[in-house]
C-alpha cells in the first residue's frame, strides 16, 4: 500500500486521464500513467484495455502498478525498507516514472542513500538524464531526500 502523499504525487506528475494519449516517449498512456504498450491487458485477465476506461479502471491499474513497482523495488533493492516513508516515497516517484531496471542504475544515488548522505543523493539524481528530461518533477522529488518532508501538490 503506498501513502496518500505518494498516491497524489504521481497523479500531479503523471496526471490522470480516462482517454489514452501518448506521453512524451511516444507509449500509449491511460490513467495515472499506465503504459499501454508494456501492459496492454487489466490485470489477472487477457481482457484488453481499450482506448477510454472509467475512473474504477484507472484506479484499478493504478493500485496494480504501485503495488508492482513497489515489490520489484523490495526485490531488487531491499535496503528502501530502511528509508523513511518520505525518502521512500521518492524512490518509488522516480521508479514509477522510470521502471526499477533503470532506477537501478542510479547506483551512486542509491548509494549515498544506504550511507544516510542526503545532499549527496540529491545531487547524484539531478545529475541525470533523467533530470534533464524532466527537471522540475526529478527537482521536486530529489528535494525530499534532504528535506525529508512529502512536496506539495500544487491545487487547482
Amino acid at each position: 500500500m503506498i501513502s496518500k502523499e505518494l498516491t497524489e504525487q504521481l497523479k500531479f506528475e503523471e496526471g490522470f486521464k480516462l482517454k489514452m494519449y501518448h506521453c512524451t516517449k511516444g507509449k500509449r498512456t491511460i490513467g495515472i500513467g499506465h503504459n499501454l504498450d508494456a501492459r496492454p491487458f487489466f490485470p489477472g485477465t487477457r481482457k484488453k484495455i481499450p482506448d477510454t476506461i472509467t475512473v474504477d479502471q484507472a484506479l484499478l491499474l493504478f493500485r496494480e502498478d504501485t503495488e508492482d513497482i513497489q515489490f520489484d523495488m523490495f526485490l531488487h533493492w531491499p535496503y528502501i525498507k530502511e528509508l523513511s516513508q518520505v525518502r521512500r516515497d521518492a524512490v518509488l516517484n522516480m521508479a514509477f516514472q522510470l521502471g526499477c531496471s533503470r532506477l537501478m542504475g542510479f547506483k551512486k544515488m542509491l548509494k549515498a542513500l544506504e550511507k544516510g548522505q542526503w545532499i549527496n543523493a540529491h545531487d547524484q539524481a539531478l545529475d541525470s538524464n533523467w533530470c534533464k528530461q524532466t527537471p522540475a518533477r526529478a527537482t521536486r522529488v530529489a528535494t525530499q531526500f534532504i528535506s525529508n518532508t512529502h512536496y506539495k501538490v500544487p491545487t487547482k
